[in-house]
């Protein structure tokens, strides 16, 4: 079966002598793994840039239900996509962004909302003259909305996160996850969307943090590698 889709590049893995095996999330089948023939040799006519973290695609591509690997016809850069090569802390967010999505996504799984969310996210970073170095705490909090356990606000004045349950309470006692005080504020303070200067310590805190909450609402984001790189941009 032929369809066209709007698609979002993850990663792709060496494959042979010139081929990779792309994992790209796509609008309309989710998330598909592509095996793209001869991509890295000297006269292919697609091109290995196609295929780097978070690339905004239109394909034309080729589905068969049974089968692990997928083939794509037809592959374009979308057109209003801006060139983003030099400002290595963008291609950072972009890895960081690829590889969070990588992990929570089910193979197969079409989910139209989270692709606009990802799709429009891209767009935004794109046009950022500077990058908030908040960004990735608010990446994470604003996916899990998507994936069902959204930090609740309904406690928010609480003094601890529990990060088991998703909500904020004022007694940490028999808690075995949690957010102390501080880091506590933090995070409400971004959940009310507020301008908050969070010092690189905490930052990193959180960041780790969100992660294990991820892992708590059985989301577990093995083998991160890109929050590493986050956690180097300091600012």
């Amino acid at each position: 079966m032929k369809y066209k889709s709007r698609a979002i590049t993850l990663n792709y893995l060496k494959h042979g002598e010139s081929s990779i095996i792309a994992k790209i999330f796509t609008e309309e089948k989710g998330l598909q793994n592509f095996i793209v023939k001869g991509v890295r040799s000297k006269n292919s006519k697609k091109k290995l840039g196609l295929f780097q973290p978070l690339q905004l695609l239109n394909i034309n591509a080729s589905h068969f239900p049974k089968k692990n690997l997928q083939y794509i016809n037809e592959i374009a850069l979308e057109h209003d996509q801006i060139d983003d090569k030099i400002d290595m802390k963008k291609k950072f967010i972009f890895l960081f962004i690829a590889e969070v999505v990588s992990k929570v996504l089910l193979e197969t799984e079409k989910d139209k909302a989270l692709f606009k969310f990802i799709w429009e996210l891209k767009k935004t970073i794109n046009n950022l003259k500077k990058i908030n170095p908040n960004f990735p705490l608010i990446f994470l909090i604003s996916l899990s909305e998507y994936l069902g356990f959204s930090p609740s606000k309904d406690e928010i004045n609480g003094k601890y996160f529990n990060m088991e349950i998703g909500e904020f309470v004022n007694n940490k006692h028999q808690l075995n996850y949690y957010i102390e005080k501080d880091n506590s504020l933090h995070l409400r303070g971004l959940l009310e969307n507020k301008n908050i200067d969070i010092p690189y310590k905490n930052r990193s805190q959180i960041l780790l943090q969100l992660i294990q909450y991820y892992k708590l609402q059985h989301h577990e984001l093995k083998n991160m590698t890109s929050h590493l790189i986050i956690e180097s941009l300091r600012t």
